[in-house]
């Protein structure tokens, strides 16, 4: 990948590509050809909800993520999952980064955006 549009464009492939959802945001902020700012809101069928955030910064050919969330809520606002690098579970190995599964938080280390897309499609799909 030689830049942040590279990035961009590969994420709104993907979510073209969804179907049975709703984009309700979807804002790419350009900072500069190695550093932007991705946020993302998708409403599907059921109402469930996955919000994308991400701060990222392109070295070579490499990107690196300055922060991330990825939270997907039932329609009751109840968490599903939330990947996230908020530095606020100190007591997890993988610190910074973990994962919220519903009220529990594991260590984890941020997935791809197509695992997170494939994750909450799994979800949805036992719900049809």
């Amino acid at each position: 990948m030689n830049n942040v549009l590279d990035y961009f464009e590969r994420v709104h492939t993907l979510i073209s590509g969804m179907s049975r959802m709703e984009v309700e945001r979807y804002e790419e902020q350009l900072l500069s050809t190695e550093r932007g700012n991705l946020r993302i809101r998708l409403r599907f069928f059921d109402n469930s909800l996955l919000e994308i955030s991400e701060a990222l910064h392109i070295s070579g050919e490499t990107l690196n993520w300055l922060s991330y969330r990825y939270h997907y809520q039932k329609p009751d606002a109840s968490i599903i999952f939330r990947y996230d690098s908020t530095p606020h579970h100190p007591e997890v190995a993988t610190h910074p980064e973990h994962k919220h599964a519903g009220t529990v938080v594991v260590a984890a280390v941020r997935p791809s955006i197509e695992t997170v897309i494939a994750e909450v499609s799994e979800h949805v799909r036992l719900k049809e």
